[in-house]
């Protein structure tokens, strides 16, 4: 190894002396260009290292190029000459494959617990459907309401009161719901002092059909009724067990 015989740079760079220095006329440029790059090159590598250099990378390039055959090499030998217990080394492909395979394992772990970790938030955050919006607490707003409510459409109770959710407003109508082991409501008032109208179904009749509640395009103020809705139309509000807040269609 390092010898004239195995450095082809070297042995390249004899013949192109052979054509300049030993043969009649004139070399063509390009060999004379090519012989004094590769002397010049020759002069600054350290004289032990010469032929090192090129073996060097024959080799690498004769191990990449057999990657995929090295399943049944031998592994390698200590110093101390014991025999290698971990059997053969893995090849450069097998560890850019497991460092590809890690990373995206990895990526799959993280997604996988930020799904675990915003699911609960997600659902906690999430509007209540049907019934669910009584397991939430009752907002600052409902809690100072409440006891308004209550009054306008005789609740007496307090477990009943405790019981009130907003459903929020729609066509200038605000919209309460409340329940208690056999029945659940549905609270509507017209703004500005009008009477509550309350619609009622036991638990079973409304996990079936919900709620509805009928609201004439004459009962609606001119300032919440949309161009759309006719002078002889009506709203029909629903309040069901799939329903997040106030469901509504128009029917001539």
């Amino acid at each position: 190894m390092g010898t004239d015989q195995d450095d082809q740079l070297e042995r390249r760079r004899d013949e192109l002396r052979r054509i300049v220095y030993g043969q009649p006329g004139e070399p063509s440029p390009e060999v004379a260009a090519e012989l004094a790059a590769l002397e010049e090159e020759l002069a600054v590598r350290p004289p032990d290292d010469a032929g090192s250099d090129h073996a060097g990378a024959e080799a690498a390039a004769a191990n990449d190029a057999g990657a995929d055959d090295a399943d049944d090499d031998e592994g390698s030998v200590p110093p101390d000459g014991s025999a290698a217990s971990d059997g053969p080394a893995p090849s450069p492909r097998r560890r850019r494959v497991a460092w590809v395979l890690g990373g995206t394992l990895a990526v799959l772990v993280a997604i996988a617990v930020a799904f675990a970790v915003l699911a609960p938030a997600r659902d906690a955050l999430s509007p209540k459907r049907g019934l669910g919006v009584f397991e939430r607490e009752q907002t600052e707003v409902e809690l100072d309401r409440a006891n308004q409510v209550a009054t306008g459409v005789g609740l007496e109770s307090e477990e009943d009161v405790a019981t009130l959710r907003s459903l929020g407003r729609a066509f200038g109508y605000d919209f309460w719901v409340w329940r208690n082991d056999e029945r659940v409501c549905l609270l509507s008032q017209r703004q500005y002092f009008f009477e509550w109208v309350e619609t009622c179904a036991s638990i079973e009749v409304f996990g079936r059909y919900g709620l509805t509640r009928l609201i004439a395009a004459d009962d609606i103020r001119d300032g919440a009724r949309p161009r759309r809705i006719g002078p002889g139309d009506v709203v029909v509000i629903t309040w069901g067990p799939d329903s997040t807040d106030v469901e509504w269609v128009v029917e001539p």
